[in-house]
Parts: structure tokens; sequence; C-alpha cells
């Protein structure tokens, strides 16, 4: 993303018609991150909405020689995702995680070469969204956006063990339910 300086300038003095432009090229980067971390399309917009609010009042802030505008706002937007996360963990009702996950034929090995054939990223985006809150949140920080199991645990207020747990339960339950779509496919 090459983003012009003097847009930069204009969407920080205030000029709502800068903003704007800004916000239409920014939006595909900052809602795919969205889409990891909501729940549906309108959470995810409203989240991008709240994020952009950030970017805007946070762009004297930027400093384009350190690091790349797309790197910036993406991080700011994951740091909104998760604020917003946090702010909800009250309200979220309790999961009940267990540690065995049922399989239909867990002898057979799957084919990820067929199943990349086979299943759109919406469709595996769709599959991250049946996860639990926290596991996908966490997965979505660790698989997708590179970040440690220590920064994940002090993000999120959890042991790096508990991070680690949520990433390993991720990739089973995601492992199984592509199993699944496979052989029932077949």
């Amino acid at each position: 993303m090459n983003i012009d300086p003097q847009l930069l300038k204009a969407a920080h003095r205030g000029d709502r018609k800068a903003q704007y432009a800004l916000y239409r090229v920014c939006f595909p980067v900052l809602m795919a991150v969205c889409m990891r971390y909501r729940r549906d399309e309108q959470e995810a917009v409203s989240a991008l909405n709240n994020g952009f609010l950030k970017i805007i009042q946070n762009l004297d802030k930027y400093r384009r020689d350190e690091v790349p505008f797309e790197a910036w706002i993406r991080r700011i937007m994951i740091n909104t995702a998760i604020d917003a996360f946090r702010r909800e963990k009250k309200w979220r009702e309790l999961t009940v995680f267990t540690d065995e996950i049922e399989r239909a034929h867990p002898e057979e090995p799957v084919d990820w070469n067929e199943a990349e054939q086979r299943l759109s990223v919406q469709h595996i985006e769709n599959l991250l969204r049946k996860l639990p809150p926290v596991t996908r949140q966490v997965f979505n920080l660790f698989a997708l956006d590179g970040f440690s199991h220590r920064e994940i645990g002090e993000m999120l207020g959890m042991s790096e063990g508990t991070s680690k747990w949520h990433v390993n339960n991720a990739r089973k339950q995601l492992q199984t339910w592509i199993k699944t779509e496979l052989n029932t496919a077949v």
C-alpha cells in the first residue's frame, strides 16, 4: 500500500474529503484484519470504524521512515480488536473446553493439497469464526499476525502455556472440521 504523504497531511489537518479518501484506500486491508477478529461483517465494520478513528487521531505519531503505513495501521487495528475483546470479555458466555476432540477416523491422514484445492479462503474464514472467541483470538494473533506466545499472554492477560493451549486446540479443531468436510465431500 503506497499512500500519498499529501493525503496523510490533509487527513491529519481534518480535511474530511482526504479522510474519506484515506478510509477508502485503507478499507480492504483493515477489513481483512477485522474479519479475523469479529464474529460477523457488521461487528467487523464497527471495529474498523473505531480503529480508523484512532488512526486519524494519531496520524501525527506516524513516522514514515520508521515503519510502513500498512504495518502501522494493521497494528492499530489489531490493538483496537484486542481492546474490544477485553471490554466484551465480561459479557461473553462461559465456554467449556475439552482436551479430547472426537474424530470420526483419526487414523486417516488428511491430504492438505486436496484441502487447499477444495476449500475457499472464505470457507476457511468461516471455520475460524466457529472457534470459541478466546481460542480464535489467540490463534489469529499467533498464526496470522505473528505475535509470540509471550506477547499474546501479555496482551490478553494469560500465561504463555494458556496461549499455546489455545493455538493447539484451534489447530486440532480446524483439522477435524476440514477432515470431516473432505470426507463428506468425497
